[in-house]
């Protein structure tokens, strides 16, 4: 069971979606769109981050409007221990960041715990 730690978001329901205008966009509770596209990456990292000690926070340019961003996982069957948008810690196992190697993991990020998370990731948001 996955431990609820604080987050500043309501959990999402399936009536939070809604039409934008009179473009048929879905955009969920977190006013982000539901369909996945990276328009930034965090600028303070060049490459690759590979968390030692510290947990990956990015700073607040370099995430979506609500304060959330995505991970692309570079390292094949890593481990990566992260906090959802709605608070809730949730690991990604090693058999789907392989299944996602290099390609977004669709899931709206608040941070990457260093504890537990045995490979490097990109963010984008």
């Amino acid at each position: 069971m996955s431990e609820v730690l604080s987050s500043p978001f309501k959990k999402p329901e399936c009536g939070d979606l809604y039409n934008l205008g009179a473009v048929t966009l879905l955009k969920d509770v977190l006013g982000g769109l539901i369909n996945l596209q990276a328009v930034g990456t965090d600028k303070d990292y060049s490459g690759a981050i590979t968390l030692v000690a510290d947990d990956y926070i990015p700073a607040a340019g370099n995430v979506n409007p609500d304060g959330t961003f995505f991970i692309i996982p570079e390292t094949d069957a890593a481990v990566y221990i992260v906090v959802l948008a709605d608070g809730t810690q949730f690991t990604i196992t090693a058999v789907q960041s392989t299944a996602n190697l290099g390609q977004i993991i669709p899931m709206r990020l608040l941070r990457v715990i260093a504890s537990g998370t045995t490979g490097s990731f990109s963010v984008v948001y």
